[in-house]
């Protein structure tokens, strides 16, 4: 849910998404990013190929976006904004980054405890 918090914070900043908040948008924006964590938890699997998990995730994000942009009245953006493709893409590959930047940190971080709890063994 955080990512997506943060998503919904900077382009609210940008200009891009209404800066009117209501509690209907801001829980919608909660309950979406929660479900595309759910949607996440497909990369878990060992019976699809990356790119078909990929492929699953991004479609099925690209759904629960548009299913909380009709939600909320904001469908707007998809009509009247060309934009609206190249901004989920970029905010996409930016959460993407982000997610991939902290588990390879998370991973580094793991692997040196382990080399120097082994380190102190010997």
């Amino acid at each position: 849910m955080g990512y997506g918090g943060v998503a919904y914070l900077l382009l609210m900043a940008s200009h891009m998404e209404p800066t009117t908040s209501t509690t209907k948008s801001i829980l919608s924006i909660l309950l979406m990013s929660a479900a595309i964590g759910v949607v996440s938890l497909i990369f878990e699997s060992d019976r699809l190929s990356f790119p078909v998990a990929l492929g699953l995730h991004l479609g099925g994000t690209l759904a629960l976006v548009m299913a909380m942009l009709f939600y909320n009245g904001w469908q707007f953006v998809l009509v009247t904004r060309g934009t609206f493709w190249i901004v989920f893409f970029l905010v996409y590959a930016g959460i993407w980054a982000a997610v991939t930047l902290d588990q390879h940190l998370r991973v580094t971080k793991i692997n040196r405890a382990i080399a120097e709890r082994n380190k102190n063994k010997a």
